[in-house]
């Protein structure tokens, strides 16, 4: 007769662990771990009301407390439903922005259910050990498998795109151009020297690598961006071992991140331009608009709105050159 179950020292410690983490996040944590937007995408999320922190500190409370009564089956079933909500939150993440902050408690979700499920499997077999097969649960494949894609968005979130020159906290607008392009040369010189723009270089073609490393190296003797873009389009291209360079492998590597960047964004075209805000030659002049009535006054009064209420406010940007990269324009 079982009179008294033992105690699952190793689910109980885990899941203690992962209630003191919860809890340290609800009141706020001193130690910044996050990395990304997903921290701040998902701090206040909540399931009718209440936080996840909260639904996770209950969670691993009963985890706890089966842990102490040795319950190792029930556990594994409470465990493997809550690695199946884990699941969802981790797809959800990886669809959207990852949380450290949520795959820190993700591993103790996957841990407390390896924990169960080894404490349920010993019990099975202990009179029988030769019986003992090695299972892997479907559950912690598909976790693992959706626990890598957010580690990934994670390390990529981390490197950003790489600037040339004009990189600086106050710069609101990104230029990504590459050296090849017509439109791009024109855009430089019409904006460096006189607009505070950071410029973010990419290659179309394997040329535009030594054109970049050769402006890289202008730009250090305080030649002017398009100083260094003129200068640059003459090169001489490094042949055997000079070609795989590890200073070339980097910058190689760095303008890969900043073309996958405007192909993140939607777009294969360059120059491709970024704001962060209002571009002001979209603000509407106060003089054109002086002494001119709302537009919702106008709708209101069921008079017409003078055309030049709109006039400085075009819908649509006029474009007049790009380079595309299966086309690439010289």
């Amino acid at each position: 007769m079982n009179h008294l179950r033992e105690v699952l020292v190793g689910s109980l410690c885990i899941a203690l662990l992962a209630a003191a983490f919860c809890v340290w996040n609800i009141f706020g944590n001193d130690i910044n771990i996050c990395a990304g937007t997903g921290c701040s995408l998902y701090q206040d999320f909540t399931i009718n009301g209440i936080s996840l922190w909260w639904i996770g500190t209950a969670v691993f409370s009963v985890f706890a407390l089966l842990a102490l009564v040795g319950a190792a089956s029930l556990g594994r079933l409470a465990a493997g439903a809550a690695l199946c909500g884990d699941i969802c939150l981790l797809l959800l993440m990886a669809l959207t922005a990852p949380c450290v902050s949520c795959l820190i408690i993700a591993l103790f979700f996957a841990a407390q259910y390896m924990s169960f499920n080894f404490a349920a499997e010993n019990k099975i077999t202990r009179l029988s050990s030769a019986n003992r097969k090695s299972r892997t649960s479907v559950l912690l494949w598909v976790w693992l498998i959706l626990f890598t894609i957010n580690i990934g968005a994670v390390a990529r979130s981390q490197i950003g795109v790489w600037p040339i020159a004009g990189a600086d906290n106050d710069i609101t607008t990104r230029l990504f151009f590459s050296p090849s392009c017509s439109s791009c040369r024109e855009a430089i010189d019409i904006l460096s020297g006189h607009v505070d723009v950071a410029f973010y270089p990419l290659g179309e073609n394997e040329t535009d690598l030594y054109k970049i490393a050769k402006m890289r190296k202008l730009l250090d003797t305080g030649a002017s961006v398009n100083e260094a873009l003129t200068q640059s389009q003459e090169i001489q291209i490094p042949t055997g071992l000079a070609a795989y360079a590890p200073e070339l492998l980097l910058l190689r590597f760095a303008m890969l991140r900043n073309k996958a960047h405007v192909w993140a964004a939607g777009s294969q075209v360059v120059p491709f331009f970024e704001y962060q805000g209002l571009p002001a030659a979209l603000k509407p002049k106060k003089s054109s608009l002086s002494g001119a009535l709302p537009l919702s006054q106008y709708q209101t009064q069921n008079a017409p709105a003078p055309a030049s209420a709109n006039e400085n406010l075009p819908l649509a940007p006029l474009v007049d050159g790009r380079c595309t990269t299966n086309t690439p324009c010289r």
